[in-house]
């Protein structure tokens, strides 16, 4: 059965926090990899106007199978976009991957593993793992770790 892998936009996959917005180091690479058996989907606070924009101009919007946004659903950490994109998945098959404790405390309240990650300098390893992360990646790559293992 493949896997569904939720990700969130801002501080996830796109850094903000350049003038000019730009993927992560290893973004790419891991969408690559995830995009063989998994089923890949974006959860974010940001409107989907913006959201939809960003992913494409960033070349990576046709990753992703369905993006629920903030003009979509109830905002984070509440489960109504998880729902949504989600709702007869079986929950052992899901990961949420978020660098707030919102992306992590939803993921909780659904019922799925979450994977904190600081390549986001402003991410706190000790917020995400107090907010319940079932894992922290310090790198892209380092989330293929724990989807092989234990998820």
């Amino acid at each position: 059965m493949k896997k569904h892998i939720v990700f969130d936009c801002d501080g996830t996959l796109v850094d903000t926090s350049q003038l000019k917005y730009c993927l992560y180091p290893g973004i790419k690479d891991l969408l690559i990899a995830l995009a063989a058996d998994s089923i890949l989907y974006v959860w974010t606070a940001r409107d989907r106007r913006s959201t939809l924009r960003i992913l494409e101009e960033l070349g990576i919007s046709t990753f992703f199978e369905q993006i629920s946004t903030i003009d979509d659903a109830f905002p984070k950490p509440h489960i109504s976009g998880l729902v949504d994109m989600l709702h007869d998945t079986k929950k052992s098959l899901i990961c949420m991957i978020g660098d707030t404790s919102n992306d992590i405390i939803g993921a909780k309240n659904f019922g799925v593993k979450s994977i904190g990650v600081t390549w986001n300098p402003s991410a706190s390893a000790t917020v995400l793992k107090e907010s319940g992360a079932d894992f922290i990646a310090i790198a892209p790559e380092d989330c293929l770790v724990f989807i092989a293992q234990k998820f």
